[in-house]
């Protein structure tokens, strides 16, 4: 994996010769689909569909619970009709081992039970399918059905990549596609060894509130701590990567409103302050506000970073200063003189300031740390004992009974009032919790000590994770272009298609069809790309000047293209077009005039083809 085509080291220049990448991209185009669970049955109409764009590659769980329902009764059933379909369409299947089964549970527990059901499987199927991936998503508890350790994943991994091998030592053993790049954990699993049981490092580098560029990052800091164990050499795959479309939840149609009321502001006459600074690598609200979810307000301002300090309260009553967990920790003193000023600050979705986002693009897990400061805190099972690991009922405070409904999307983080100072109050916005437990997932900090604003928090990830389609469709080119420029060899896209059983629910709008495989404009995208840049092209060449992103490549018949794109607004730039243009395409494959020397980028690429070379300048 050539790490020294990640941004970090590539932006110095924006002009270039497509000659510096004879490296060339192998099938790198893959989707996640439930073709051996649920989907079987319209696996023939899926495998076709998908060849409309080029895709050859289908991830897909090879659940032990499914070929041994019961202890010793072993059903190959499904896998032995999905095997055949997938032959004849010419589809390669990427099979994940995972999960567990009632008498083994967890797994990695149960040794010698997970390697038998490991050694029935792959040898059962190994001459047709030669890539496996070992679990799915490890350093989460739900999946795990444990607590998370890197140290931990390593006997399974090890026994898994010990059966496979003895099986055929020339199939490829994945390590299993982490939830986001979790750096510590994945460190914790190569001290123990980990290096040594597995052919391809993998991940799943979600940016719910965030856009695809924020990866770069993480690329760079993950082939450092690659290099640093020894595995720098071994390939890289993203076998989980997407963005729900579904309907932004009810949290910001109707229980944010309420929340703002009892703080004595109206949204609907209310100028709102987001914070956006992708110069300094940080998208912070901006997500929220371009997917429509910050809708209430009367109009929402993005400011950069830097505007923090000495934010006027008058002109921005309420200021939105991340959409998710991360932010640049040495811009708190900022927000907490704007509260102490009578500010209203809301953080909508998961823990406030757990990680620290650094000036280099990496970030530091940092827990509480800051929040004394703001007067509020959390409980999580992990932190204090008797907290729930899930809780089992959501609902109204007592005090917003009847205001809005609750569409349940479980958090296991809870707020409390033990950072409270006299004149204080904490005001439950969401109960939620067990039979034995009872805490906030939602809450009002109402406070009149040294601080005078309000804080609105709520802990529920799954609140701020949705994007409109066309969002969707212009997030998927660039997370390739920008995966392989950075040495990824092959994505897969999570996933081909929509369940669509509920329409806010973001597990059922992934899909880049829908239901009745119809094709979303994220599906057009797809095409657009597999065309302009097919299997055998050169990996593309990434730069970065201001705001815009280009990326060059070679095609496998000599044709030279181009992608130019922005990752959040729209930017007049001095394009420089040198050579005849052949097509000039937007995202998804509609014909464009082929732009002049000023010309305005945009989050849609602009695909150029033909042109000997291409370069471009912020004006």
């Amino acid at each position: 994996m050539d790490f020294k085509r990640t941004l970090g080291m590539a932006f110095a220049a924006v002009g270039f010769s497509l000659a510096a990448a004879p490296a060339v991209t192998d099938n790198p185009y893959g989707v996640c689909a439930h073709v051996s669970r649920g989907e079987l049955d319209i696996a023939p109409q899926e495998f076709k569909r998908m060849h409309e764009a080029d895709i050859n590659w289908v991830r897909t769980d090879f659940d032990w619970h499914g070929v041994e329902p019961k202890q010793g009764a072993w059903d190959f059933s499904r896998l032995d009709k999905l095997i055949p379909l997938a032959k004849q369409a010419n589809v390669s299947i990427l099979p994940i081992l995972d999960y567990d089964v009632p008498w083994a549970t967890p797994a990695w527990r149960h040794p010698d039970a997970w390697g038998g059901y490991v050694r029935r499987i792959v040898s059962r199927y190994a001459k047709d399918l030669r890539y496996w991936e070992v679990w799915n998503e490890q350093n989460g508890s739900g999946f795990w059905r444990d607590r998370p350790s890197g140290a931990n994943y390593v006997p399974l991994l090890k026994r898994a990549y010990e059966e496979i091998k003895k099986i055929d030592p020339e199939l490829t053993v994945l390590y299993g596609g982490t939830a986001g790049v979790p750096l510590g954990y994945i460190e914790d699993s190569l001290k123990a060894g980990a290096g040594a049981y597995f052919d391809v490092m993998n991940i799943h580098p979600y940016h719910w509130q965030g856009v695809p560029e924020l990866m770069i990052a993480e690329f760079r800091d993950l082939g450092a701590l690659m290099k640093k164990y020894g595995v720098g050499d071994k390939p890289l795959w993203i076998t989980e990567v997407g963005w729900s479309t579904a309907l932004p939840p009810v949290f910001y149609r109707e229980v944010l409103p309420a929340a703002f009321r009892r703080a004595g502001i109206d949204p609907a006459k209310t100028t709102a302050a987001a914070v956006c600074d992708m110069e300094k690598g940080f998208s912070g609200a901006a997500h929220l506000n371009q997917s429509g979810n910050l809708a209430m307000f009367r109009q929402v301002d993005e400011i950069g970073l830097d505007r923090l300090r000495g934010l006027s309260v008058e002109r921005y009553p309420v200021l939105v200063p991340t959409g998710g967990e991360e932010f640049p920790a040495e811009y708190i003193p900022a927000l907490v003189d704007y509260v102490k000023r009578g500010g209203t600050l809301l953080l909508p979705s998961g823990l406030p300031f757990y990680y620290d986002l650094r000036s280099d693009g990496g970030k530091v897990q940092v827990n509480d740390k800051y929040l004394k400061q703001f007067h509020i805190g959390w409980d999580a099972w992990w932190t204090k004992e008797g907290v729930p690991e899930k809780e089992s009922y959501q609902k109204p405070a007592p005090e917003f009974d009847g205001a809005f409904k609750i569409d349940f999307k479980p958090a296991a983080r809870f707020l409390h009032d033990r950072n409270l100072r006299p004149g204080d109050e904490f005001i439950p916005v969401i109960e939620a919790g067990t039979d034995t437990y009872k805490g906030a997932v939602a809450a009002l900090y109402k406070l009149d000590s040294d601080l005078k604003g309000n804080i609105i928090v709520c802990t529920t990830l799954a609140v701020s994770e949705t994007v409109p389609e066309s969002q969707q469709a212009e997030m998927l080119p660039r997370t390739y272009l920008i995966a392989l420029a950075s040495g990824v060899e092959r994505i897969f896209w999570y996933n081909f298609r929509s369940g669509e059983w509920q329409p806010d629910e973001r597990e059922a709008h992934f899909g880049i069809v829908r239901k009745n495989l119809e094709p979303k404009p994220s599906f057009r995208a797809y095409r657009t790309l597999s065309r302009l840049c097919p299997s055998g092209s050169t990996v593309p060449v990434l730069t970065r000047r201001g705001e815009t992103y280009l990326a060059g490549w070679t095609r496998p018949d000599g044709m030279k293209v181009w992608a130019v794109w922005t990752s959040l607004r729209p930017e007049k730039i001095r394009l420089d077009v040198r050579g005849n243009v052949v097509e000039a395409l937007n995202h998804l494959g509609e014909k464009q005039p082929v732009p002049g020397s000023g010309y305005a980028a945009s989050p849609a690429i602009l695909y150029l083809v033909g042109p000997e070379s291409v370069s471009a300048e912020p004006l």
